[in-house]
């Protein structure tokens, strides 16, 4: 476990003095050493937005694919916003909506195979599942407003559902939490409740998938992180994670059998723990970082391409990002990019949307109060270098097995393609 001493800063979003932060001093053999992160110009900002409060403070707030990004509106009932992303500046004050929820919207998710399918989560209990491939188009926002005619249904929660992520691997298959401390499965297609997955001691704050699926790791009130294998309602491991008060959030990384927490210390400073879920360190911290002393939560994202993760504060302007390695120290301070605005939200844009001629690794959308801006994280090169080491095989777009197969107990790693690909362009 690496052991952090820090003094105190004058600003608390600013990066405490870590062991971490030095060892990455020192000159490594990666080429992710530089990374920059820069936020577009305002050209390319998407402005007039009037964004929904959410009550549930464990919602990144902004979801997005390469073709389209999605928010809550203020509005009677729950309306959402579908926007597609090549239709940059000032957006309509009155746009035209998804209408279907009675209750404002909790949380949104993009199918990761079917470009024009969302999910979205509500506090009238259900969740709702919409297809809009007739109704929007990558080229101008929607003419008339999306009613209940494009969307499943699932009903089973009895009180707010809160969160909502799709299977990474299988196709219609999508696990939801609620405020009746249980998780559920659903399979879409179907229009049905696959599994009651598990009914949690304490409120449910975050959900997270491993690489395959075959695993959703959730953190609750109770301060304990719990593995659980969602198909048999069993627990692989249990740990406690952060001490604190406020939330916890989880985010595997990638193929390392490890887990990153982020949450806070009884003195409220503000924490990276990084676990072994599978190793012979089983439910062990091997690292326990302090980030700094800001008062909002950190929202992780992981590239499993390139083994970066990234900490957006929220309701600060910092992001920092860390290269992961699977030996010690694993962890390496890079750096951090410090926007203007404060941030309610970021969604992290599908790795075929970033910009491979400029050497882009990773691209966001960063909510801030009134507008929505990409923020792009490149490696600095010239321009006579080739960049194709850049850009391992990634996420293709397409499901490995069916719902029906996954249900039924199959797990499979996600199908993988090289980055220049033509998209799948499947249809629900």
């Amino acid at each position: 476990v690496l052991h952090h001493a820090s003094f105190p800063p004058r600003d608390p979003s600013l990066p405490c003095k870590s062991s971490c932060q030095t060892m990455s001093s020192v000159v490594r053999n990666s080429k992710f050493r530089h990374v920059h992160g820069s936020s577009g110009n305002k050209e390319v900002w998407y402005e007039n937005l009037n964004c929904a409060p959410s009550a549930t403070p464990d919602s990144n707030l902004v979801a997005c694919n390469t073709k389209y990004l999605a928010v809550a509106w203020r509005g009677g009932g729950g309306p959402f916003v579908v926007h597609p992303m090549a239709c940059t500046g000032k957006m309509s004050s009155t746009p035209k909506m998804f209408q279907g929820h009675s209750g404002p919207v909790q949380d949104l998710d993009f199918s990761p195979f079917y470009d024009e399918v969302i999910a979205s989560v509500s506090e009238d209990a259900s969740v709702k599942v919409w297809n809009f491939k007739d109704k929007l188009t990558p080229e101008a926002p929607m003419a008339e407003d999306v009613g209940e005619e494009c969307a499943t249904t699932l009903s089973g929660h009895s009180k707010k559902v809160t969160l909502v992520r799709w299977h990474p691997t299988a196709s219609h298959v999508l696990v939801t939490s609620s405020f009746d401390n249980t998780l559920r499965l659903w399979d879409a297609n179907k229009g049905a409740e696959s599994f009651k997955t598990a009914t949690v001691p304490d409120a449910i704050q975050h959900i997270s998938w491993n690489y395959d699926g075959s695993n959703v790791a959730v953190s609750s009130k109770d301060k304990f992180v719990r593995v659980l294998d969602p198909r048999t309602d069993t627990v692989a491991v249990e740990f406690e994670a952060h001490t604190g008060a406020k939330g916890c959030r989880v985010c595997y990384l990638g193929t390392t059998h490890m887990l990153a927490t982020t949450g806070f210390s009884r003195q409220s400073d503000r924490q990276l723990f990084v676990w072994d879920v599978r190793g012979t360190d089983k439910g062990k911290a091997v690292v326990e970082h302090l980030v700094d002393t800001a008062s909002g939560s950190l929202m992780p994202f992981y590239d499993s391409d390139v083994n970066m993760l990234y900490l957006a504060g929220k309701g600060d302007g910092n992001v920092r990002y860390y290269e992961i390695v699977e030996g010690p120290p694993y962890i390496h301070y890079v750096d951090q990019y410090s926007g203007k605005d404060p941030q309610r939200g970021l969604g992290m844009v599908p790795k075929r949307g970033v910009d491979t001629a400029g050497t882009e690794i990773a691209k966001f959308m960063r909510l801030c109060d009134k507008h929505i801006e990409p923020l792009s994280f490149k490696v600095p090169r010239k321009s006579e270098t080739g960049n194709d080491d850049l850009y391992p095989p990634t996420f293709s777009g397409r499901p490995s097995l069916s719902a029906d197969e996954w249900l039924g107990g199959k797990n499979a790693d996600p199908i993988l393609d090289a980055i220049s690909a033509p998209p799948p362009n499947l249809t629900a």
